[in-house]
């Protein structure tokens, strides 16, 4: 999560260290005491922080918790489940009309909270507006070339080549036409109101999305997220987005709804090493290393792991029947591709001393512990093995120079579940082998909708670029007297809403 502190951070550690702590702070502003977590009563009320020093514009915001809000101010033209299936929001209908071209046909009851209509035009100004949040939207840039309008309900997707997910990136937020970066008119279901310094959501008349029971959120002013886990178990909020990319996040609270991140964890292999350029070898180590060990012991359950490239829940992912060589067949299998147990207890190859170095970050420690815990399970098999921890800048240096055995790395393949960047290298730089410029045109044409995934995925166990290890997840984080069972997405929290018990 994004650590903004702010002005307030000092007075309102001060205030919470003093007898009343986070109850008065809930009784000034509430006239009440917070829910306890053995009174658990129905879900009728939602209480959101929110940071007042931040917008709560969907490309003006900066916080993750002002950000999660903006999905329940503004819709956008898709919105992508679980399964990464693309689900219409304010689109009616999305079409092919060309090589890389898509017509994307706009719902026609659809209005702002202003009470104006929505049209192409507004769609153009909110994709123009997603430059100005490059760094969360990069994936649509580098897959759509524009959007333009064809018509009042019409707008025109230009992209790079044909993408049989590309509605998945079509989730930018819409907002009015010309309306400004602060601006909070949306077709949202829920409308910002401001009254004698309380901030809080009423529920749109003209949006059917809004929960019957909960008619108004109360967002609540929180000076920096070093108080969001106190205010999680004091009820003073009731729930907030993380996508545990730090290890703090872990300790906001143990009840969380997960949904998926679509950032892969994975082992890269430098083609220019004898022994892990080869294919063979990439299979035995994928088979080697225990995800689940991984999932349990360094992401702590909030992650899954990953058998394919793509993640589990993948809407398009056939059945998977994983076999499990076992030690003695991975052992058999290295002596036979002439990795050789020495006396000394580690193997040789082409009558060399296997010594290989795992690569990684050293700035983030999760990558850290995946490195060592590969490096441990190639050392089960008696393949000598060390950690380089480095900067983040040498890292990126070492790899862009060829300079490393293995490397541990983590990419996100976006609403549209594009694996390119894990079969050419472009993650982190570096460019793929002519192996590797042949799986990738295979993977276009699963795009264009000539090869199936099945097919696919056939491809990419001959060619094996990389090993993916865990796919991560993100969490809807709840007060221990929170009710509704939530069904989040990456793209908003309160998805199911409006199915709130």
């Amino acid at each position: 999560m994004k650590k903004r502190l702010l002005a307030g951070t000092l007075a309102f550690c001060l205030l919470l260290s003093g007898c009343g702590g986070f109850r008065d702070v809930y009784e000034d502003i509430f006239g009440g005491e917070p829910a306890s977590s053995g009174e658990p009563q129905s879900q009728t009320s939602l209480l959101l922080p929110v940071d007042i020093d931040d917008s709560l514009g969907p490309y003006a915001a900066q916080s993750d918790m002002n950000l999660s809000i903006t999905s329940l101010l503004f819709d956008p033209l898709f919105v992508t489940d679980n399964t990464f299936t693309p689900q219409p929001c304010l689109a009616e209908s999305i079409t092919q009309a060309g090589t890389g071209e898509y017509l994307v046909t706009l719902r026609s009851d659809v209005t702002f909270s202003d009470g104006s209509a929505l049209t192409a035009a507004d769609v153009v100004y909110s994709f123009e507006q997603t430059d100005l949040q490059q760094k969360r939207y990069w994936q649509l840039h580098t897959s759509v070339e524009s959007v333009t309008e064809v018509d009042s309900r019409t707008v025109r997707v230009k992209a790079y080549r044909s993408d049989r997910n590309i509605a998945g990136l079509l989730d930018f937020p819409i907002v009015k036409n010309g309306s400004g970066t602060d601006s909070l008119i949306g077709t949202g279901r829920y409308i910002y109101q401001e009254q004698s310094g309380r901030r809080y959501l009423t529920a749109s008349e003209s949006n059917p999305g809004a929960s019957e029971k909960i008619t108004e959120i109360e967002l609540v002013s929180m000076p920096d997220d070093s108080t969001l886990a106190n205010a999680l178990r004091s009820g003073v909020i009731h729930c907030l987005y993380t996508d545990y990319a730090e290890e703090a996040d872990y300790a906001l609270g143990a009840n969380s709804y997960l949904f998926e991140l679509g950032n892969v964890v994975y082992i890269g292999y430098s083609s220019q090493n004898a022994l892990t350029s080869q294919r063979q070898f990439r299979t035995l180590v994928s088979e080697m290393v225990n995800r689940d060990s991984i999932v349990s012991d360094i992401y702590y359950n909030k992650a899954t792991p990953a058998l394919t490239p793509f993640p589990a829940g993948y809407y398009d992912l056939p059945e998977q029947e994983h076999s499990d060589l076992g030690d003695d067949r991975i052992r058999m299998e290295l002596e036979l591709m002439g990795v050789t147990l020495e006396e000394s207890g580690w193997r040789s190859y082409e009558d060399e001393p296997v010594n290989l170095s795992v690569l990684v970050n050293s700035e983030n420690p999760f990558r850290v512990r995946v490195a060592e815990t590969v490096v441990r399970y190639l050392g089960y098999y008696g393949i000598q093995a060390e950690v380089e921890a480095v900067e983040y800048e040498s890292y990126l240096s070492r790899l862009a120079a060829g300079d490393f055995d293995l490397f541990i790395a983590e990419v996100c393949v976006g609403d549209n579940v594009d694996i390119s960047p894990l079969i050419s290298g472009s993650s982190v730089g570096i460019s793929g082998d002519c192996s590797d410029a042949q799986l990738l045109e295979q993977y276009y044409a699963y795009c264009a909708g000539t090869l199936d995934c099945a097919g696919l995925l056939e491809q990419f166990d001959t060619y094996v670029p990389v090993t993916p290890l865990v796919y991560r997840q993100g969490g809807a984080v709840v007060s221990p007297s929170f009710q509704a069972k939530m069904t989040p997405i990456s793209q908003d929290i309160f998805y199911n809403i409006d199915e709130w018990q």
